[in-house]
């Protein structure tokens, strides 16, 4: 049976603004966003960062992950970290900080949870948990 006219509810996912940390519901392929509470842009996209990259902000709730080669020069606050390269700056991660063993964090950091390969090395202070 064929179903003409029929419309589907699109696929939603919630996020958390990294600004104002209120949660709310967002299409599943939204990539940003004006944060309906604090009206700041929110950005939903995932990064890789291959080489040197630096900014004032760095801000983003999707996953970032920073490959052996690059370098990020920020504070940054995003959904979660990977990190095979270098990271100078502090970090505020909403759902996980993960340093591989060829990693290198130097700055202050927050997360619910922290994961350090051997090798990996950590510069700073963080608070795990919060």
């Amino acid at each position: 049976m064929a179903s003409f006219g029929l419309k589907t509810k699109p696929k939603t996912r919630r996020i958390a603004c990294p600004y104002c940390e209120q949660a709310f519901q967002v299409a599943e392929r939204t990539m940003s966003l004006f944060c309906p509470h604090c009206r700041q842009r929110v950005i939903l996209e995932d990064f890789k960062i291959k080489t040197y990259h630096a900014t004032r902000d760095f801000v983003t709730a999707g996953d970032v992950t920073v490959e052996k080669r690059g370098m990020l020069s920020a504070p940054s606050r995003v959904g979660s970290l990977t990190v095979k390269g270098k990271v100078w700056g502090s970090v505020q991660a909403r759902r996980a900080i993960c340093i591989k063993k060829t990693g290198l964090i130097k700055g202050d950091l927050v997360s619910p949870t922290l994961v350090v390969d051997d090798g990996g090395v950590l510069v700073g202070r963080c608070r795990i948990g919060a």
